[in-house]
């Protein structure tokens, strides 16, 4: 699947999917540059295991985002935003409200757009990612779809989550020691959002990590406060039914 001409990158955030990803490019990777987008609010976890696959590869791509200094701007990512806390409510009303963005801004800012940007400094003809047809998240883009004169090939979007395991488990590759509490990446460890799915992470940040958790805990604490006042306007004009 990578051509002759390619420019190819593997987008890899540390996940199980993108380490299968990496394994099963290994006859390419001489080809191949492997891309990252240090936030920096990456667990240290995560870091180690970036700097394992930096001295394994012959191209890794650090691409760098400042993840802190947004939050401190625009507030810690929200699933829920009252529109008061948001960027536009607060610019409008020129309030003093705290500051709460919504997880879509927060990750293309941080995440999606930095890492665009690098591939279009790079010339990627072909990205490669670790999506799956199964994740619940997931891309629009189809694997062999081409956007922008760019094709993107996802080698495991027919593979399951046990595929994956399985697939780990042969190449002798251990999986990170967060799996046992999610299913997901880590990720920011300041991130407030996805809380239907990042219980397990938040659990493995308290066990694992607890002076990042102490300072997680309060930003989510900020998003609740908000949550429930305007919550509680809301019941206000229906008469608190």
């Amino acid at each position: 699947m990578i051509g002759a001409t390619d420019k190819a990158v593997l987008q890899f955030s540390g996940g199980k999917d993108s380490l299968a990803c990496l394994y099963l490019l290994r006859p390419h990777w001489k080809r191949l540059t492997v891309a990252w987008v240090n936030t920096g609010a990456a667990y240290p976890e995560t870091v180690a295991l970036m700097d394992r696959v930096r001295a394994m590869v012959p191209d890794f791509l650090e691409v760098k985002s400042d993840q802190p200094s947004n939050i401190a701007k625009y507030g810690p990512p929200a699933d829920i935003v009252p529109v008061p806390n948001s960027p536009e409510g607060r610019a409008l009303t020129q309030s003093d409200a705290e500051p709460i963005q919504s997880h879509l801004q927060c990750c293309n800012a941080n995440v999606w757009w930095p890492m665009q940007c690098a591939m279009q400094e790079r010339g990627a003809t072909l990205i490669i990612r670790g999506q799956k047809l199964a994740d619940g998240r997931k891309s629009a883009v189809r694997s062999g779809e081409v956007r922008d004169g760019v094709r993107y090939w996802f080698p495991l979007e027919d593979w399951t989550e046990d595929d994956v395991r399985a697939y780990l488990i042969e190449q002798r590759v251990e999986l990170p020691a967060h799996y046992a509490y999610t299913k997901t990446s880590l990720d920011c460890w300041s991130c407030t959002a996805y809380t239907d799915e990042n219980a397990g992470r938040i659990k493995y940040m308290r066990d694992y990590q607890p002076e990042l958790w102490a300072k997680w805990k309060p930003n989510m604490q900020r998003i609740l406060r908000a949550s429930n006042a305007q919550l509680a306007q809301m019941s206000a004009a229906l008469g608190g039914e």
